[in-house]
């Protein structure tokens, strides 16, 4: 709403805007804005978002050119051009539409060398004076250690020297340091023009050279700032840290990714997991606050590997390193060598879809899934955990962002008594706890937040209790698929609900479904870490399947939640005294598959991003995806395994008009509540198009082969795909330009009723709704 009524108050030539891959959905939605406010408007994208895949930007967002790598000097060019009506080709650096409507890509502008003649940002002109009034404690790690904090972001250099295979840099690939000099007059501009009290060095990787991070340190401890940086643990020595922290830094976010020594290498970190660790106890002990990420899902990974780094987690947790899988994002080499080697098929697809658990690694799908189920449990529910002395609501809330809290507690480590002001509750991640920051130590604790709604506070728990009472008669009287339907009715009422999850866990337990069961008491544990039942389940689950590390991590937590939970005491003891070996206490992961991990076109022994002198700056990748295409064809292989798992029935498919298909949605599609396959863009906009133009369906669910079983998705419950058996819809809607008939057939598998079907893509009628449709049908 506000793009749109900026553009039209003052009326401009061009809107440009830009930003990392993650932010598409909403660089997208900027452009559409512009576009119905004014539709002659030129639209110009930057950033990750457009120089990671630059032919797909185009066609992801609604631009008439983009701008590749740093913009600076390639704006300015862009608009003369545009303004004095010169030939677009004859721009370096960029991406446009020709007037076929087809991307052009023209040479590459060569990187900007002196950082130090790049102009300092339009502070003004981005309101940044109304913004750092806003900061709050709770808004970012960083500012933890402030009631008020007023902290910008600044940078020392661009891009990074090393080629981690999952990263991609948005600045080019030449790794450039700003001078010194440059950097302490625009500190100097920010404290007396905005009384900045921190300062977030945001480097892709903060100074390699020893002496200029010394200088560095030397020239801002008279600021009396607190300050973090992302710096690699090769550079981390005694001497380093404790000039850093006497210097005013309060946070090092180290890349750490992987506790697997094949994995480091395989990703190219060019560290030791010995380092690592020897660099964490340091800095750890010199009282300096750690942010650090372990990834799983390299192309190398396997079981082996996972079961490595989260060992190392697991025996050091005060470090609170997070625990996520990874995403390929676009434009890595990660991500190049997938459309190289055929897991991805379609790039515009993949890049709609958010890049969400593409598989590219050495294990089957259904192995990696059920491994990210864990590690998101893990990191939701096992909890580092301090009580507070004080949680209340300040008697005076923000005038724009309202309610705030006083939150105050103790210290295990140190002792410091933490009073924190000015704290805001209301981000989805602060549900059941918050993870803050010891202002004397800077270790991290998990408080509870209380507030939260506890499983007995729910407004509906009677009605489900009801409910539930009725499936565990329907399990009494022998009719399980009446009782499994039952069950699932009630946890999409509420997720929370875990007497309903743990059944359904049981039941799938039982029939052999191992995966589903680890699912459903994952999701137990996942809305409801206070619960020490829960833990107790999950981990008699994980005995079970010889998972004994986990298992371990879960007793104990249910212990330090409630220290008289006497099933937890005694099922500890007994599995402490089993005798398992060394290998069975640091196992986390066990396979749930014989099914192959997906096949490559190629498998170059050299793996992705090893080549250094003379690569491609934004590389060519449109056309890597059409050597694969032409490889299959070689291959006569039609069958290719792809992204998220399963395999293409028609590649054409995804040349489909994606807006007639929507058009066909809304025009066929009879009354009723629906439930929607696949949580991406494409789903995203059919369910815009049908809340504007169908208020006679209603959307209740969205299906996706990943889901949680706790998630959302705008606004409505995220589910796995056999939720379509619930009988909670009239219809299910499956409507993707190039995984449709996969996801019919795992419906099918599920039981779901043809009659109750939806398609789109495969769809007859479709076929004979647009001539386009039925001419690429028929080829």
């Amino acid at each position: 709403m506000l793009v749109e009524q900026t553009v039209r108050a003052i009326n401009p030539d061009v809107c440009a805007t830009g930003g990392l891959s993650p932010f598409l959905p909403k660089v997208r939605d900027i452009f559409a804005a512009a576009r119905r406010a004014k539709p002659t408007i030129i639209n110009i994208a930057g950033g990750g978002c457009l120089s990671s895949d630059p032919e797909a930007g185009p066609m992801v967002m609604d631009i008439d050119a983009g701008v590749i790598g740093e913009g600076e000097e390639t704006i300015v060019d862009l608009c003369d051009a545009l303004e004095t009506g010169r030939d677009l080709s004859g721009v370096m650096g960029i991406v446009y539409k020709d007037a076929q409507g087809t991307a052009r890509r023209t040479i590459p502008r060569p990187a900007i060398m002196d950082l130090g003649s790049v102009a300092w940002p339009d502070y003004e002109g981005f309101g940044f004076g109304e913004i750092i009034d806003l900061q709050r404690p709770t808004d970012n790690y960083f500012f933890h250690t402030m009631d008020r904090p007023r902290s910008v972001d600044m940078i020392t250099s661009r891009s990074c020297p090393y080629r981690c295979t999952f990263c991609f840099h948005p600045t080019g690939k030449v790794y450039r340091e700003r001078p010194l000099d440059d950097f302490f007059a625009e500190l100097d501009h920010l404290v007396a023009r905005y009384r900045i009290n921190m300062v977030a060095v945001i480097d892709e990787l903060f100074s390699l050279k020893r002496q200029r991070l010394l200088e560095f340190c030397e020239r801002i401890k008279p600021y009396k700032l607190q300050w973090m940086v992302q710096l690699h643990v090769n550079v981390a020595d005694n001497y380093i840290l404790d000039a850093m922290k006497d210097a005013g830094c309060t946070y090092i976010s180290y890349g750490i990714e992987s506790m697997s020594q094949d994995i480091l290498i395989s990703m190219k970190k060019k560290s030791k997991k010995e380092r690592i660790s020897l660099v964490m106890e340091s800095t750890y002990n010199k009282k300096i606050g750690i942010q650090g990420n372990l990834i799983f899902g390299d192309t190398n990974e396997t079981l082996e590997t996972a079961n490595e780094s989260l060992d190392w987690w697991a025996n050091n947790r005060h470090y609170m390193v997070n625990i996520n899988r990874l995403q390929v994002y676009p434009g890595s080499p990660d991500y190049i060598e997938a459309v190289r080697d055929g897991l991805i098929t379609n790039r515009v697809g993949y890049i709609e879809s958010q890049f969400v658990d593409l598989n590219i690694s050495k294990m089957n799908d259904e192995d990696l899934s059920i491994l990210s189920t864990k590690i998101w449990t893990a990191q939701s529910s096992l909890l580092n955990l301090v009580k507070a002395t004080i949680f209340e609501k300040e008697p005076e809330p923000d005038p724009i962002r309202k309610e705030l809290h006083r939150i105050a507690w103790d210290c295990p480590r140190c002792q410091h008594h933490n009073d924190y002001r000015g704290v805001l509750l209301n981000a989805s991640e602060f549900k059941n706890s918050l993870r803050l920051t010891c202002r004397g130590c800077l270790s991290r604790f998990d408080i509870e937040n209380a507030n939260r709604v506890k499983f007995e506070d729910h407004y509906v728990l009677a009605e489900l209790d009801g409910l539930f009472a009725q499936a565990k008669s329907l399990i009494d009287a022998g009719d399980q698929k009446a009782a499994v339907a039952a069950l699932q009715q009630i946890i999409t009422r509420g997720s929370w609900y875990w007497p309903a999850q743990t059944e359904l866990g049981r039941h799938y337990a039982a029939a052999g479904d191992r995966p589903m069961a680890v699912r459903h008491y994952g999701a137990a544990v996942q809305e409801n870490p206070y619960e020490p039942q829960c833990h107790v389940l999950f981990a008699d689950l994980m005995v079970q399947e010889r998972s004994i590390g986990l298992a371990l991590l879960h007793y104990r937590q249910a212990l330090l939640l409630d220290p008289e939970n006497a099933e937890a005491a005694r099922k500890l003891a007994a599995l402490e005294a089993e005798g398992w070996t060394e290998k069975e206490y640091a196992t986390y992961c066990t396979s749930y598959s014989e099914t192959p991990p997906p096949r490559r076109l190629e498998n170059e022994v050299s793996g992705c991003g090893g080549k250094r002198k003379g690569e491609t700056e934004f590389p060519d990748i449109a056309a890597l995806e059409v050597k694969a295409l032409q490889k299959r064809h070689e291959n006569g292989d039609y069958t290719v395994h792809r992204y998220p798992g399963g395999h293409l029935s028609h590649p054409k498919a995804a040349q489909h008009d994606e807006a007639s298909a929507i058009d066909f949605v809304c025009t066929s599609l009879p009354a009723g509540r629906i439930m929607v396959y696949g949580a991406g863009t494409h789903t995203a906009r059919l369910m815009d198009a049908l809340a504007q133009q169908r208020p006679d369906v209603s959307v209740t669910t969205v299906l996706d082969r990943n889901a949680s079983l706790t998630g959302e998705f705008r606004g409505c419950a995220l589910r796995p795909p056999n939720w379509a058996v619930t009988g909670e819809a009239d219809w299910i809607v499956v409507a993707h330009p190039l995984w449709e008939m996969d996801m019919i057939e795992v419906l099918l598998s599920h039981g779901m009723a043809t009659e109750k079907l939806f398609s789109v893509y495969s769809n007859p009628d479709f076929a004979a709704y647009t001539s386009k449709a039925k001419e690429r049908l028929s080829a």
